[in-house]
């Protein structure tokens, strides 16, 4: 672990997202001074989260996401997404790898992680798919999903 701390306003997006579903997405990044994890952009679609990665660095960012399950029925899941641009420096590739399980220890209620180099695989369906959108009979160990009872 790097020594980064997560802002405060992390956590409270975070949990306003996850509970009131009040983003799509957030972005987190590393300060210019190095210390801390903080909010770079709050939004509304899939097209303008993959717009906001910058080219030659690297992000954080949560997704919720709304998948079918193997039952049919549809489910919203937050998945955490690591921007690693293949093109960045190792410097701030290795912050950021250092830096990620603090961010992901502050935000309970994470369904899946996915990772991306290179703006090709910032890709919806791929990320449903890592949240657990319909899985193949074909694939090995595959289970299907428990679904929460409304209550």
């Amino acid at each position: 672990m790097s020594g980064v701390q997560v802002n405060d306003d992390c956590k409270t997006a975070f949990e306003d997202m996850k509970i009131r579903s009040k983003y799509p997405y957030i972005i987190f990044k590393i300060s210019d001074d190095k210390k801390s994890i903080e909010i770079e952009k709050k939004g509304d679609s899939f097209d303008d989260f993959t717009k906001n990665f910058p080219d030659n660095d690297c992000r954080y960012a949560v997704l919720d996401v709304e998948i079918k399950t193997k039952s049919g029925a549809t489910a919203n899941k937050l998945v955490f997404v690591s921007w690693s641009d293949d093109n960045a420096s190792i410097k701030p590739k290795m912050l950021y790898a250092s830096s990620k399980d603090a961010l992901k220890k502050e935000l309970t209620g994470i369904y899946a992680e996915y990772q991306a180099t290179d703006r090709s695989e910032l890709d919806l369906d791929e990320i449903k798919k890592k949240a657990g959108g319909v899985r193949l009979v074909s694939e090995p160990n595959a289970r299907p999903m428990l679904q929460a009872r409304a209550s």
